[in-house]
């Protein structure tokens, strides 16, 4: 799936607009973010272990975090995914990459990660890891603000509005019927 360029997904020339800024949400905001989707804790175990290295990620401790997270997401862990895609967007405890992080933050939003969702959709905005596609950006940040989760839902709307401005309304209409028909797939825990 991130193989695929705009042209090929929704049959339309790709198009190379220009934002000017895009910040970077505070890693902070993100494990707010992370640990406020109820999706994330799937079985006890599971949710105990990932508890641990979100507080061991919070104190710094990047090295046991990423290897908590990397055996959650060996299993399947949506969260533990998105928190992969965060500490290498930032380069918390690893070298900094876009390209492992979109790779990451894609897993966790193919499963149905609102955080990994406002995520990928935002990489798509500048091209960040990622070819820019704003038709991708807008349909990701949409399914992302459809979770209705306060604070996350505001980012999504502002993000997906900014590349709304530089597309076409035929985008933005694939971007929407895309978006509806998102189904998320599912996660490799499951329920004890």
């Amino acid at each position: 799936m991130l193989n695929l360029s705009a042209s090929e997904q929704f049959n339309l020339p790709e198009q190379k607009p220009q934002i000017e800024t895009m910040r970077r949400p505070t890693y902070k905001t993100l494990l707010v973010i992370a640990c406020l989707w109820p999706g994330l804790v799937l079985s006890t175990s599971a949710g105990a272990d990932f508890n641990d290295a979100v507080v061991a990620y919070d104190h710094g401790k990047f090295d046991p975090a990423r290897g908590a997270f990397t055996e959650l997401a060996q299993r399947g862990h949506a969260g533990a995914e998105f928190m992969l895609g965060a500490m290498y967007f930032y380069g918390k405890g690893v070298q900094r990459n876009d390209a492992i992080a979109a790779v990451w933050f894609h897993k966790a939003a193919i499963k149905g990660n609102a955080s990994g969702q406002l995520a990928f959709g935002s990489l798509h905005i500048r091209g960040l890891g990622v070819r820019q596609n704003l038709v991708k950006a807008y349909g990701w940040l949409t399914v992302a603000a459809n979770h209705g989760i306060p604070g996350l839902q505001q980012q999504a709307i502002a993000l997906r509005d900014e590349a709304a401005r530089l597309m076409r309304p035929v985008e933005i209409a694939d971007a929407q019927q895309w978006a509806s028909g998102f189904t998320a797939t599912k996660a490799g825990l499951t329920l004890n």
